[in-house]
C-alpha cells in the first residue's frame, strides 16, 4: 500500500526557506545612511537644549533668543531622511542594533518638502517617519523613504546624503498658547535670524495631531557635523493662526 502514496511535490519545503532569503536579500539602511544616524545619535547624546540651539543657531544670533527659545521648549529630538530598500527590514535591523522603532506613521510635511524641491507628485513619495528613543525624553526622528520609490530615488538619495536638507534639531513647545507660540516664532525669526522653512500640521502625530514648524538659517553646522542650520518647532494640537502667520499669510 505504501507504494500507492505520491510523493510530495518538489520543492515545497523550500518555499518559505526561499522567501526568507529574498526577504533578507533586500537590505534596510545603507551603509551611508548607518553612519548619518550615529553622528546623530551621538549629538543628541552630547547636548542639552541650551546647548544645543547654541550649536544650531547662526553665531551671530543675539543671545537673548537662545535664552527665550529654551526657556520655552526642550530639546526633543535629531531628525534625518533615510532610504531603506525596504521598511520592515529596517525596522527591524534598528532592533537588533538595540535601536526600538516607534510604529511609523505617514508624513504630511517632509512628503510636501520633497515634492516640491524634485517636482515629483506626492504619491511617489510614500515617506513614513518613525521615532527611536535615545533617553527617556529624547530621540531620534527618522524619516523613510524607500529607494526605489521612484524613478528619481536614487538622485534623491545622493542629494540629500550630500546636502542633508531634511535633517534639523527638533524643540517641543511645553505650553503652547498663542502668546508663547508667538513669542517663540518672533525669538527665531526676527532674533535668530532664521527664515521661514515650511510647516504644517500633521493628524498622524500625537493625540491630536501636531502642528510643525520649520526654520533655516545661513550656513552649516561645523565639523563633524555640516548639517543646514535647521531647527522645527514642534506643538501638540492644531494651531492655524501661527502656521497662517508662519506662510505669510497675516
Amino acid at each position: 500500500m505504501m507504494d500507492d502514496v505520491p510523493p510530495p511535490p518538489p520543492y515545497t519545503a523550500m518555499a518559505p526557506v526561499r522567501q526568507e532569503m529574498s526577504r533578507r536579500s533586500v537590505p534596510g539602511l545603507a551603509p551611508a545612511d548607518w553612519g548619518r544616524l550615529e553622528t546623530m545619535r551621538g549629538f543628541i547624546a552630547a547636548h542639552t537644549t541650551e546647548s544645543a540651539l547654541r550649536a544650531v543657531l547662526p553665531p551671530d544670533a543675539h543671545g537673548d533668543a537662545t535664552e527665550l527659545i529654551a526657556r520655552h521648549t526642550r530639546f526633543d529630538h535629531g531628525a534625518l531622511l533615510v532610504f531603506p530598500g525596504r521598511i520592515d527590514r529596517a525596522l527591524t535591523e534598528l532592533e537588533e542594533r538595540g535601536l526600538k522603532a516607534a510604529p511609523t506613521v505617514p508624513s504630511t510635511v517632509v512628503r510636501s518638502h520633497l515634492a516640491k524641491r524634485y517636482g515629483l507628485p506626492r504619491e511617489q513619495l510614500p515617506v513614513v517617519i518613525t521615532h527611536v528613543k535615545t533617553s527617556r525624553d529624547r530621540s531620534m526622528e527618522l524619516f523613510l523613504l524607500p529607494s526605489h520609490a521612484s524613478a528619481t530615488g536614487g538622485r534623491i538619495a545622493e542629494d540629500e546624503r550630500s546636502c542633508q536638507h531634511q535633517t534639523h534639531l527638533g524643540f517641543r513647545v511645553a505650553e503652547p498658547g498663542e502668546r508663547v507660540l508667538d513669542q517663540i516664532w518672533d525669538a527665531v525669526a526676527r532674533r535668530a535670524g532664521l527664515t521661514a522653512d515650511g510647516g504644517g500640521f500633521n493628524p498622524h502625530q500625537g493625540k491630536a495631531g501636531c502642528t510643525v514648524l520649520y526654520f533655516r538659517g545661513a550656513g552649516r553646522l561645523p565639523a563633524p557635523y555640516h548639517w543646514p542650520r535647521r531647527i522645527e518647532i514642534l506643538a501638540d494640537g492644531h494651531h492655524p493662526w501661527i502656521l497662517r502667520r508662519h506662510r505669510g499669510e497675516v
